[in-house]
């Protein structure tokens, strides 16, 4: 697998926060699935386990957990092409509309959050700490690829004489 040095420096930041926010276990990720009937929380499509995302109801960016309250089943094109990173409620209304499917849908993921065991939002002082923190470990990052490309380049025009 090849990586780019900012897929290198986002798999940093993620792995710092998944150190007080863990992903869901398997059996979480099967509860989630369980619980929304295999379909899509936000189109109803069905969704084969493995085959769907398990969105976060509030992003992880603006501060939203990945404890399973915070996360419902979609699948990958409302996840990852569609809803991106809007609300979930405003990007129901534009999937549903006004009506009674909306309201379905919504008190359905309502009941997930409740039934889930939500929990709050992480702190300002554990976002700011992780965003501190990934600061540094990316910064010391792009300081060691600088470093290895002299080298590199060194060695290079060294072959080259």
């Amino acid at each position: 697998m090849k990586l780019t040095p900012s897929q290198v420096k986002n798999l940093m930041r993620r792995g710092l926060r998944l150190l007080v926010d863990p992903e869901p276990e398997a059996e979480e990720r099967q509860r989630v699935y369980t619980f929304f009937g295999y379909r899509c929380a936000y189109c109803s499509i069905s969704v084969e386990t493995g085959k769907g995302d398990l969105d976060h109801l509030l992003s992880a960016a603006k501060g939203g957990p990945n404890h399973i309250s915070n996360r419902v089943l979609a699948c990958k094109p409302c996840n990852a092409k569609e809803k991106r990173e809007r609300g979930w409620e405003e990007f129901l209304m534009e999937k549903c509309g006004h009506g009674p499917v909306l309201e379905q849908r919504r008190r359905k993921i309502l009941e997930w959050v409740k039934v889930a065991g939500a929990l709050p939002p992480l702190s300002d002082t554990a976002l700011y700490l992780l965003e501190e923190q990934s600061y540094k470990v990316t910064a010391a990052y792009d300081e060691a690829c600088r470093k290895v490309r002299s080298a590199q380049r060194g060695i290079n025009s060294n072959n080259r004489e």
